[in-house]
């Protein structure tokens, strides 16, 4: 279990005093010692370790236990290696939430590091340093959170091509599931059965491409589903 490794973590590599324990992952010195010293001019918030390559990323969040960990996808230039930790760590270390930070993007990857569990996806060069403090401490709390020009991309390939396929009532119970309701809360918000609710949750994971209530609502979340 995640939590009986963390329980063997070191406490005082753990920074126990932070409120805010983050491991920077990104194969350029210029890039973790930069993120280093934006982060840690917040109050409360300490980078807890490095590191440059997949395994070593791994091992770190493994070690350390952190709240955050700020990734860039392409440590060997291999994206889908970095995908595929962002999933890994995601299933196996649920506590610590993930902040992709890289150079270029595409909807593809977007996409899918939302599906492997990334809350927050920002561009190196349109991120400001309030900003990825701010992205820091928002998807420690569990929220999503993307930067402009990814909040654009994510919004065309999920928004257009996903939205326009949902039905009026999916999209009421897309938009309960974003309130944190139930299916028998959102049955009663309703007027419906739960097995109703749960026809159309089965119904919206597969147009989405997903598998949990949480992907959902990350995913509606960046397409602007739930605004408002």
């Amino acid at each position: 279990m995640a939590n009986d490794a963390r329980g063997d973590v070191a406490l005082g590599r753990r920074s126990p005093l932070a409120k805010s324990r983050v491991v920077v992952a990104d194969n350029t010195v210029i890039s973790r010692v930069g993120i280093r010293t934006i982060l840690e001019r917040t109050a409360g918030t300490a980078v807890v370790a490095e590191a440059s390559t997949y395994d070593a990323t791994l091992l770190a969040v493994e070690e350390h236990a952190p709240d955050v960990l700020v990734i860039d996808l392409d440590l060997g230039d291999d994206t889908t290696k970095g995908l595929q930790l962002c999933e890994t760590i995601s299933n196996k270390y649920s506590d610590t939430k993930i902040l992709v930070l890289v150079k270029t993007v595409s909807e593809f990857v977007v996409v899918d590091a939302l599906r492997r569990g990334a809350l927050g996806f920002f561009l190196k060069e349109q991120v400001s340093a309030d900003e990825l403090q701010r992205a820091v401490r928002a998807v420690q709390k569990g929220e999503t959170v993307l930067g402009q020009g990814v909040s654009k991309l994510i919004a065309k390939s999920l928004g257009s091509s996903k939205s326009d396929s949902l039905s009026d009532r999916e999209l009421d119970v897309i938009r309960l599931l974003g309130r944190g309701l139930g299916n028998k809360e959102i049955a009663k918000e309703l007027f419906i059965s739960e097995s109703t609710v749960k026809f159309h949750v089965h119904n919206i994971c597969k147009k989405f491409g997903c598998t949990k209530r949480t992907q959902v609502v990350h995913h509606a979340t960046a397409a602007g589903l739930l605004a408002n």
